[in-house]
């Protein structure tokens, strides 16, 4: 077969569709790795609606710890039984307002009534003996003083007989031996008056002896008495001071012993703010620090304080901090009505601070997602806190004034170096 001659025109124009398909698939190709290097820098997709972004602020940064709690009193008793009994009549229910004289239950116990009755009738015994003893002693003390007198009297008769007879006995009149027998008896009556005296003087410190020993028995009785109706008027249980009743532990037909609780009544007078303080915050929590109590009233009302208390334990993961209201509470205010406690810590001037991030501690490094782009997309940023109020937290370094970040829980885009906004 002959040789057909092509023509170069059409041979230039298969040299061209060749390059030009080549061209396309290598563009093509091109592109797929383009694309391909692109989807493998991209991150996660989020919408806005979805997350919490807060922008950076620099000024003044109250410090402000809040904790809940409720008003207690501060004089608080439990009113419990002086003597045991046997509960006859309860008179009062949580809640009621009573006074110091108010009767809150009612016991009985014979035993007690009997023992009154005993020792009225001991002290009145021993009231009568002592007066009869008075009386004995009284009328031997008027005998030792008539004897006195008859020997004082007998004394001086012979002392005058004596002294008139003493001439008489230089004239002869008498004889020597009658006149020492008058002298002989002047000197022995004298003697028998100073020993009536003395013993005058000893009766009268017996007197005195025997008195005070019938009247301590009389006082004793009379103490004994005085016990007994005591304990007859503590039969009838009142609450000792003004307040309201907070609960009643005794029922009708119950059986008590001394020191069984009858009621507890809180004083209304003063109320104090017990908070619970968690304990992780706690730490710059002192005394004296300002509190903001906020009440959980029908209206909206506020009570400034001053921490009073601060637990040296944990309990339950809290601490037990006390506020004291330093101006008049409103009269709606009850013991154990709900609070809400802000403690103000400290103010830091010129501080950078941003809105409290999902689990941020203080004095602690965080990831957070800046947002870049316009905020069209996040990258992450390593940022060091510093102190921290329950809304806002300091910036000590990772971020400027003005930066937005997003702020709620973004556990879930962990490791990812850019996520998209939408």
């Amino acid at each position: 077969m002959p040789d057909i001659a092509i023509d170069p025109a059409v041979t230039r124009r298969k040299r061209r569709k060749r390059v030009a398909a080549a061209g396309i698939a290598a563009a093509a190709l091109i592109a797929l790795v383009v694309w391909g290097l692109s989807r493998t820098g991209a991150g996660p997709s989020v919408r806005r609606s979805d997350i919490w972004i807060a922008t950076v602020k620099q000024g003044s940064l109250p410090i402000v710890v809040s904790a809940a709690g409720v008003f207690r009193p501060i004089q608080e008793r439990w009113i419990t039984a002086a003597t045991p009994g046997v509960v006859e009549e309860v008179k009062v229910q949580p809640g009621d307002e009573v006074q110091p004289g108010t009767v809150l239950a009612v016991l009985a116990n014979p035993a007690v009534e009997s023992a009154l009755a005993q020792a009225t009738a001991k002290l009145a015994s021993a009231e009568a003996q002592r007066a009869s003893l008075q009386a004995q002693l009284t009328s031997h003390l008027l005998t030792l003083q008539g004897n006195l007198a008859a020997e004082q009297a007998t004394a001086e008769t012979m002392s005058v007989k004596e002294r008139a007879e003493g001439p008489l006995v230089r004239r002869h009149i008498i004889s020597t031996l009658e006149y020492s027998a008058i002298r002989v008896q002047a000197v022995e009556y004298a003697q028998l008056a100073q020993l009536a005296k003395k013993r005058i003087a000893v009766f009268r410190q017996s007197i005195a002896a025997q008195t005070r020993a019938a009247t301590a028995q009389v006082t004793a009785l009379r103490a004994v008495l005085e016990n007994t109706r005591q304990q007859l008027a503590a039969l009838s249980v009142t609450a000792g001071i003004e307040g309201v009743v907070q609960n009643v532990a005794v029922h009708a037909g119950q059986t008590l012993e001394v020191g069984g609780g009858i009621a507890r009544v809180a004083s209304l007078k003063s109320l104090k703010a017990t908070l619970q303080v968690p304990a992780s915050e706690a730490e710059e929590v002192v005394s004296g620090q300002p509190v903001t109590l906020e009440l959980a009233t029908d209206v909206t009302q506020d009570v400034q304080a001053r921490v009073t208390r601060v637990s040296p334990t944990v309990t339950n993961g809290s601490v037990e901090v006390d506020a004291m209201p330093t101006e008049k509470l409103p009269t709606d205010v009850r013991p154990n009505l709900a609070v809400t406690g802000n403690i103000h810590i400290a103010d830091l001037a010129q501080a950078i601070y941003v809105q409290r991030p999902a689990y941020a501690s203080p004095d602690s490094i965080m990831t957070l997602f800046r947002l870049v782009d316009g905020g069209r997309a996040a990258v992450p940023v390593r940022v060091r806190f510093g102190a921290a109020s329950d809304q806002y937290i300091q910036i000590v370094s990772g971020l400027s004034p003005g930066t937005r970040v997003i702020v709620s829980d973004a556990s879930g885009f962990a490791g990812d170096r850019r996520i998209d906004l939408r």
